[in-house]
């Protein structure tokens, strides 16, 4: 079926959003689709011709539409497909059972969303695919709160303000969440200063467990941290690139898997725990480089028995 372009006038409209989309979007069951361009002038219904102005507008829409009863979408899935450019934005609200997809172009392929974002209630099921956050003021960028289980942000950036931030992202107690293929900088107008104190922080101690962190590359005074006491069972930080300060994984639980990583430290590494602190019994092929260039394997490699 060939798709409708609106015109006006006899001349046809600007492209509708669909048309930025990187794949062909006709898979899995029905369920709700959504449009958000930030650049628009007036919000619309949010079809590909006539896009919503906010995210925040989408998720609504989004939300009411996994919860009708007559629509029967609890176990299915919604999209939000955004396009737009350095738009400032504060969510407050998760859409459930949702992927928030980034599509068209920024300065990046794909959108970043100016602001912060301090999310109230739990939605499970949340996936962030191809989103950029730039972060304003000093706190927390993005705040996941309990219960916000199977969240995952795959692909896309954070980068802080230019006075920094206190963390990047911030989890509590959500279980089977996963951020992959997701990079935390520097601001470029301010490096050295506009750095997040923590990028990742793992946080709670009731339910945060079987968690992922791989394929990321993060650049924060701590890297990863991970709050005493969390009951991290089967989860795993891998195959990710961490420069920090000091601390580059502080796994205060000692029960993270922490396997394959390339760890840069700003520390001396003349002492052996200098540069992460995390249990070498679940650890396996990390390389650790430190203060003047000196490098070691984590856990220790043994030469001869």
């Amino acid at each position: 079926m060939s798709e409708r372009v609106l015109t006006v006038g006899g001349s046809k409209a600007s492209k509708p959003i669909s048309d930025f989309l990187m794949v062909n979007d006709y898979e899995g069951p029905k369920a709700g689709k959504y449009y958000v361009d930030l650049n628009v002038a007036a919000t619309g219904s949010g079809s590909p011709d006539h896009p919503f102005a906010t995210v925040a507008e989408a998720i609504t829409a989004s939300n009411a539409s996994i919860g009708l009863a007559a629509n029967r979408w609890w176990a299915r899935r919604n999209k939000i497909f955004v396009c737009g450019d350095g738009i400032t934005e504060n969510l407050t609200v998760l859409p459930e059972k949702c992927d928030v997809i980034g599509c068209g172009s920024d300065l990046v392929p794909y959108p970043r969303i100016i602001g912060h974002h301090t999310i109230a209630l739990a939605k499970v099921g949340c996936r962030f695919i191809n989103i950029g956050f730039t972060l304003d003021g000093t706190g927390v960028g993005l705040t996941i709160p309990a219960g916000c289980h199977g969240f995952q942000i795959l692909g896309g950036m954070l980068q802080p303000s230019l006075a920094g931030n206190t963390v990047g992202v911030q989890i509590t107690d959500s279980a089977l969440f996963k951020i992959q293929g997701f990079e935390i900088h520097q601001n470029p107008g301010a490096y050295g200063t506009g750095i997040c104190a923590v990028g990742i922080s793992v946080a709670g101690i009731a339910s945060t467990h079987q968690f992922l962190i791989d394929d990321c590359f993060v650049e924060a005074t701590e890297g990863i941290d991970v709050v005493a006491n969390s009951p991290a069972y089967g989860s795993r930080i891998k195959n990710s690139i961490i420069k920090a300060t000091v601390l580059t994984i502080d796994d205060n639980s000692d029960t993270v898997i922490v396997t394959d990583n390339r760890l840069i430290t700003a520390a001396n590494i003349a002492t052996t725990t200098g540069g992460y602190d995390f249990n070498l019994a679940l650890a396996s092929g990390n390389i650790l480089t430190g203060l003047n260039g000196v490098a070691a394997t984590v856990p220790f490699a043994v030469i001869a028995e």
